[in-house]
């Protein structure tokens, strides 16, 4: 089976929902329906059924809850970072815990929004993700700045990626939870060059993400 997402600026994305709150569900699978060029692929509301529709409706991008009535959603971050397909997580939950936070990423979620921001921009951070970004919250991001305030540098791991002045810069801005616009704002420059940027950051991290490349750089100090 093939995947309705493509690199084409007209694709169709598909989304999958896993929310076991049904009005929650319904306010996701609204703003995403209404959205052009994504739709809604299916709504589960348990883990049981997330995986079961996981595999069987083969989304471009779900968004999960973590809390859910039969299990972690966790379950699901993992499944999708297993797929045979392009797809990725996106977290939407109450939970903002650092803990939470840490285990979403290292179970390989892009984005993580916590609900009460993401109810009315689930559209919005969906199309951040297609665009290759990393959808954080303030408030996750400030728990990612903690962690990285914690972190110290690696001993013997290699010498430290070298980033430019304006990657660092970059990178700063993207871990206070910054989005691209904002970035771009702040330091009077296109968006697309910051995406220019923030790929050359990617590829000197070999990260995949935001938030991958915030956790690296700060294992090597240079946060």
């Amino acid at each position: 089976m093939t995947n309705d997402a493509s690199s084409s600026p007209d694709a169709v994305a598909s989304v999958l929902i896993v929310e076991d709150r049904h009005q929650t569900a319904e306010q996701l699978r609204r703003e995403i329906a209404a959205s052009p060029r994504l739709r809604v692929a299916g709504v589960a509301h348990s883990v049981e059924d997330g995986l079961e529709a996981l595999h069987r409706l083969r989304p471009r991008i779900v968004l999960s809850d973590l809390g859910l009535p039969d299990g972690s959603g966790l379950e699901i971050v993992r499944a999708v970072a297993k797929a045979d397909w392009p797809c990725e997580t996106i977290v939407v939950s109450v939970f903002g815990e650092e803990r939470n936070v840490v285990d979403a990423i290292c179970a390989g979620a892009r984005g993580y929004m916590l609900k009460f921001e993401a109810l009315d921009r689930a559209a919005e951070v969906v199309r951040t993700v297609l665009a290759g970004g990393s959808p954080i919250s303030p408030q996750v991001a400030r728990h990612l700045l903690t962690m990285v305030d914690r972190v110290q540098p690696e001993a013997a791991g290699g010498d430290a990626p070298e980033l430019t002045p304006r990657e660092l810069e970059i990178l700063r801005l993207v871990a206070r939870g910054y989005k691209r616009e904002e970035v771009g704002q702040r330091l009077s420059i296109s968006i697309s060059t910051v995406g220019t940027h923030i790929n050359a950051i990617y590829r000197k991290l070999e990260a995949r993400s935001n938030i991958e490349a915030v956790a690296i750089a700060a294992r090597f100090g240079l946060l």
